[in-house]
């Protein structure tokens, strides 16, 4: 997997580098880091309130690309919380925390307009409510893994993964989300296996 994490890593360092204007702002005004963590809930929000619109207009196709749009710039937004605290030299188990919860509520907001505002069918919804059980899975086994010493980073469909794939086909295919479920889902739930299994077979640190 040399190759994705080289792409991600280009994709992330392209972020960091468009964005740094923006933290070296927050910088000079000592911007609090929890501050920032927070406003990203707000651009979730504002996806979620764009594909309201498009679903309540009937044919808004346009106003769901721009709530994919929205949802790349809140992942890119989730670094500058980090390289703000790093900058400040604010980092704190506490911040860290405060991140990870912003994150799952940021990723209930955009897997509950999704299935409130495409129209899926019975076993659709089932899929988005098991990927949704998947990617909570994800973040749980790494944080009890971390608990005990094991680092728990393996796998592709991270949070990161997952909400860059949801923008980028809300964008370019929002009339085929369902398929995009439903591959978020395999390979989701591939990382969970992956990240058990990794977990199993390491030893915790005494």
């Amino acid at each position: 997997m040399s190759w994705y994490r080289e792409t991600r890593s280009k994709i992330y360092t392209g972020f960091r580098w468009l964005l740094s204007p923006l933290v070296k702002a927050f910088v000079r005004l000592q911007m609090p880091p929890a501050v920032i963590s927070a406003a990203g809930i707000l651009f979730t929000g504002v996806a979620f309130i764009l594909m309201y619109r498009g679903w309540s207009n009937g044919d808004g196709w346009g106003l769901m690309r721009a709530a994919g749009g929205v949802i790349l710039f809140a992942a890119a937004w989730d670094t500058v919380d980090g390289e703000v605290a790093r900058a400040l030299g604010k980092t704190s188990p506490k911040g860290a925390f405060l991140d990870s919860v912003l994150d799952r509520v940021s990723e209930f907001i955009i897997f509950l307009g999704i299935f409130l505002f495409f129209g899926f069918g019975k076993l659709d919804c089932a899929l988005l409510f098991a990927l949704l059980f998947v990617s909570y899975s994800i973040s749980y086994i790494r944080a009890r893994a971390e608990g005990v010493g094991i680092d728990c980073s393996v796998g592709a469909f991270d949070r990161a993964t997952r909400v860059f794939i949801i923008g980028v086909a809300l964008i370019a295919i929002p009339a085929h989300m369902n398929w995009v479920i439903r591959g978020l889902l395999a390979g989701t739930a591939f990382t969970a296996a992956r990240r058990f299994i990794h977990v199993l077979t390491r030893k915790a640190k005494a």
